[in-house]
């Protein structure tokens, strides 16, 4: 007999495992050893099991291990937002006997008789918080006050003065030769380009052409 491409010959039922929910409705903490939280990610792909690690991606530089000012000056290094646990949603319970067969996992977060887990509001509010930890250090301070927005823990009101430049506010500067040091916005001009007092405690220096890309809101 012969066959081409495209051809259907037969169907295959699948496994009970790839019938599941696009959205879980909710989501189980898992309890892993801390460290070995990337390790069981990988098992967890061989197994086609379903499951979250969330991850924080920083560049540091190669000689004194410090945070890099731009991604492509430093090496990347990705460590687990919460070491030890990882995220399970409820529709993989049922191969709760395998998993814990994986090595370096223990059992599902209890707390005495209450067995932790989240809902979906909650597992979102967790993924934004994730990405706003991915965002370079300048552009946090804001992303953070729409989360809050978002999530009604603030006003509006609120919101807009957490972002807003003005004279005599306290900034550090995340990038360029002064980075890592606190100033003092001393001018801002037409542009949006700020003037500030930049210094160590001991010793000051007037900057000016800072932007806004180039430091991070710290009251």
């Amino acid at each position: 007999m012969q066959y081409r491409k495209g051809q259907i010959v037969g169907y295959v039922e699948a496994s009970d495992r790839l019938a599941v929910p696009a959205v879980p409705d909710s989501w189980h903490v898992l309890q892993v050893m801390p460290g070995r939280d990337a390790k069981v990610i990988k098992a967890f792909a061989e197994r086609c099991i379903s499951g979250w690690s969330p991850i924080v991606v920083h560049f540091v530089q190669r000689g004194n291990g410090q945070q890099a000012r731009r991604p492509h000056l430093g090496r990347r290094i990705e460590k687990a937002f919460l070491p030890g646990l990882i995220f399970l949603p409820d529709f993989e319970l049922g191969w709760l006997g395998e998993i814990r067969s994986i090595p370096d996992v223990d059992n599902l977060l209890n707390f005495g008789e209450l067995r932790s887990w989240l809902n979906a509001t909650e597992m979102q509010l967790l993924r934004d918080i994730v990405k706003i930890e991915n965002l370079l250090p300048s552009r946090r301070r804001w992303a953070l006050a729409q989360l809050f927005l978002k999530y009604g823990f603030i006003s509006v009101a609120q919101a807009e003065d957490e972002t807003k430049l003005r004279v005599g506010r306290q900034i550090r500067v995340a990038d360029g030769v002064f980075s890592g040091l606190r100033g003092l916005i001393e001018r801002i001009d037409s542009n949006g380009r700020l003037s500030a007092y930049v210094g160590d405690g001991k010793h000051g220096v007037k900057v000016s052409g800072l932007t806004e890309a180039q430091i991070e809101l710290i009251d």
